[in-house]
Parts: structure tokens; sequence; C-alpha cells
């Protein structure tokens, strides 16, 4: 070997992972204002306990929406599902994400009969401009009240600290501009609100493989409706680039494997994010599944997309609710069995059987919560304010039985003379004794001539 050559490293030491960063300058700040609320969001590590708590929960969802859909003779599922896939433009696509984007495409218009739409993203126009619009015709085409629609988008993406944004970008080398000096990126916050918007009445799911996608599940509203988040990684992560690793593939495989176990039946979001987690690829880079709408635990269903029936064409249905009844059942366990779900969706369909004087359309499943634990500091308090009223209606009743029968109060006992002792008696002279004791006590006085002679035998005078 010749001394002199130049020694041969890896060109790729990491493989095919593409590691993004975005080092800025940044000021501590102290105010309160720059914190934002993370509730609502799922937790790094979840003990073993909370999820076979969220998969029991997942479960019970199941059979719940379809022993409703059974028993209130209502279509199982959506009604309609749409796919809108974005991606950017070959001549920008970084990442050649082309032939992933092909399979996932595949994979929702063959085996679960979805509509679907590829747009790609260029410099021609501003690329904000072209993803709001993008949203805002799939939203204006595709929404509905029992309607699912689903947003796919793959490629580069930087969070944005300063300004709490998440920014997808074609190219990562922001120095390269093609077109008219037009960056070839656009602000998803910004995009976003087509479909969160308080009219949108369909429910929806955004599956993002991109890096830092969960940053953007800082913050999230209310709403009747159901909107997850599926990022490819968590916090101020990144993730793989297209290829055996990636997210994307994990997807695919995941999607499949649960089409074989689930047949017929649907599952749920939950599942599906459950099914990525045990991927062999993604075990370094687990995907998040996030509320975007925080009111309830209700996951988003996926299964095929059967032929529209006769119950499909129900005039009611293409009108969304006027309104929303929420009810509280306190139950004796903590869940339900399949047993007890059937039981209970079969009586609440007979109580709302005459629809046209209730017009109950459907009874969804919203979640179902354990109640609070009462600590002990608690407990006590309830202890002692339990006593004070008690002690209040006692007084209450007594008074009252006073009132009724009145009783002459018995007069207070005269105080008695203190008895003295009886050494105090001899000490002071006997002054309180009778007049036979007194005799007695007293002493006889000696003759003044001590010297004289006192016969035992001569009384005393």
């Amino acid at each position: 070997m010749d001394a002199t050559a130049p020694k041969t490293t890896e060109p790729y030491p990491l493989g095919n992972r593409v590691i993004h960063a975005n080092i800025q300058s940044i000021e501590p700040d102290d105010s309160s204002d720059s914190r934002e609320s993370t509730a609502g969001m799922p937790p790094n590590n979840v003990s073993a306990k909370e999820k076979a708590i969220q998969k029991k929960s997942s479960e019970m969802q199941l059979w719940w929406d379809e022993a409703i859909a059974r028993n209130m003779n209502l279509p199982d599922g959506y009604l309609n599902v749409a796919v809108l896939i974005i991606k950017w433009s070959e001549e920008l696509d970084e990442l050649k994400t082309g032939a992933e984007v092909a399979e996932l495409d595949a994979l929702f218009r063959e085996q679960l009969n979805y509509t679907t739409k590829i747009v790609e993203l260029n410099v021609s126009k501003k690329p904000q401009h072209q993803l709001n619009r993008h949203l805002s015709t799939f939203v204006e085409e595709h929404d509905g009240p029992h309607n699912l629609m689903i947003v796919y988008y793959t490629g580069h993406g930087i969070y944005r600290e300063k300004e709490k944004y998440l920014q997808l970008t074609a190219t990562t080398s922001f120095t390269k501009k093609k077109g008219l000096n037009i960056a070839a990126q656009a602000n998803w916050n910004t995009a976003e609100e087509a479909l969160r918007a308080p009219d949108v009445d369909g429910d929806v799911l955004t599956i993002l493989d991109t890096c830092f996608s969960s940053n953007i599940a800082k913050s999230g509203m209310e709403d009747t409706r159901t909107y997850e988040l599926l990022s490819a990684c968590g916090l101020d992560s990144t993730t793989a680039s297209p290829g055996e690793n990636s997210f994307t593939r994990a997807l695919i495989d995941s999607f499949k494997d649960l089409l074989v176990e689930f047949r017929d039946r649907s599952f749920t979001t939950f599942h599906l994010n459950q099914k990525i987690l045990l991927h062999p690829a993604r075990r370094d880079t687990p995907s998040q599944l996030w509320y975007r709408l925080k009111h309830h635990e209700r996951h988003i269903r996926l299964s095929p997309l059967k032929s529209c029936s006769g119950l499909c064409q129900q005039p009611y249905l293409a009108q969304p609710p006027g309104s929303y009844l929420t009810l509280r059942f306190a139950l004796r366990d903590e869940s339900l069995n399949q047993e007890q779900i059937e039981c209970l969706t079969k009586h609440l369909s007979k109580a709302f059987n005459n629809k046209a004087l209730v017009a109950v359309r459907r009874i969804d499943w919203m979640g179902i919560r354990r109640p609070a634990r009462t600590g002990n500091f608690r407990r006590a308090a309830l202890a002692l304010h339990a006593c004070a009223q008690w002690k209040k209606f006692a007084k209450r009743k007594r008074n009252e039985r006073m009132q009724q029968h009145p009783t002459p109060e018995p007069e207070p006992p005269s105080p008695t003379p203190s008895r003295k002792r009886a050494w105090d008696t001899i000490y002071d002279g006997s002054k309180g004794c009778p007049q036979s004791k007194r005799k007695q006590l007293e002493i006889p006085k000696l003759q003044q001539n001590p010297n004289q002679d006192i016969s035992p035998l001569t009384p005393p005078t």
C-alpha cells in the first residue's frame, strides 16, 4: 500500500439519514407569554399501564361504532374518504420521494378505495399560495359531516422556533433558488388553517413525513369533530430520508398488515401508530399521534371504503347536525366489554326510536374516563365538613322538637357549703363541733404548782 495515498473514508457515515439543523441566535426570555401550553401532548415515556388503557379505549370505540351503526341502521364508517398527497416537483425534490409517493397512492386507491390526488409544489409562483389553494380546494370538494379528509406531505421540514411555525422546504440549501428569485418553501401552520376552520364538518387526518413535524402540535383548539396528526418523529427530532428506514415505508407496510389482520373490520389511527412503532426500521425514531382539536379521546377509523348502499342515500346524512347533546353515565366498572356495549347501544337505539320526534342521527363514542381519586387531605376535609353538617342537622331537629313539646327547664342546684376536714376542726379550737364532742376534746388544765404530786387515783378537779 502506498503510504502517500490518501486515506479513504466513508462518504456518508450516517447512511441514508438526512439530519437538518436550524441554528439561530436566541436570546433568553423569561416572560410567561413565550411559553406555550403543552396540554394534550403525549408524554415521551408512556408506561405499560397507560398503553394498555389506550388500547382498551380504542377497542371499546370500535365495538361501539359497529354496534350503534347496526342497531340504529346507520352506515358503518365514513361515506367518503379523500386523500391529498403533497410533494415538491421533481426538479426541486432533493429527497427524490417520487417512488414512495406512487406506492402510497396506489395503496389508498386500490386497497382502500379512497379518492386520491397528487399535487406538486414548484417555484413558478409562490409555493405558499399554491399550498393554500390546494388545501382550500380540497376542503371545498370533499368536506362533509360524514367524510374523512387525509392530507399527506413528504419532503424537508424545518421548525422556526422564533416564529413558532413549521416550514416546508424542497432543499436544505437556501442559496439555491430556481425560478424568479422565489424560495422553495412554505409555512404549513398558515396553510393548515383551512383544515382547522370552524366551518369544516369532516374529520381530518394529517400525515407529515418530515423533520420536526411534531412541533406544530403545541397548539390546539376545541371542536366537535376529530382532527389528528400522525407525525414521522417526535418533538425537535429528525427522520430518515426515503428508503428502507423511512417513515413512509413503515406506513405502507403497517397499512398492509392491518388490512390483513382486521380484514373487513375497521381499525383506528391508534392501531396504525402502534404498528408503525413496532416496525424494525423505526425503533430509534418513534412516530407520534397527536390530537389537533382537544376535546375528546375519539380516534379516526380507517377501513376499505365499501360501495354505498341504500343507507347512504338518506337525505339527513347530507346535512350537518343542528346540535350536540352531552350526557354522562356513571358506571360501575372501569371499562366495558363487547357484550356490555352491545346491550347499551341496543337499549339506547330503542329509546330514540322515534326519529320524527327527537331526530337523533347518531350517537358517537367520545371516550371513557375514570373518576379523579380523592387525596388524603381532601378526604379529611370532606369528613370534617360532614361532621359539621351533621351537628347543624341534629341541633335543628332538637330545636324543632322543643318548639313542639316545650318543657320547663329545671332550676339550677343551690351551691352546698364546703365540708371542712377533721384536722381543720381540731386546729381551729373545735368551734364547729357539737357540745358533747367539745367536752371530750377539752384538755384539763394543770395546777400552777408544777411540783405538786398528783395521785393517779385522785380524780381531776
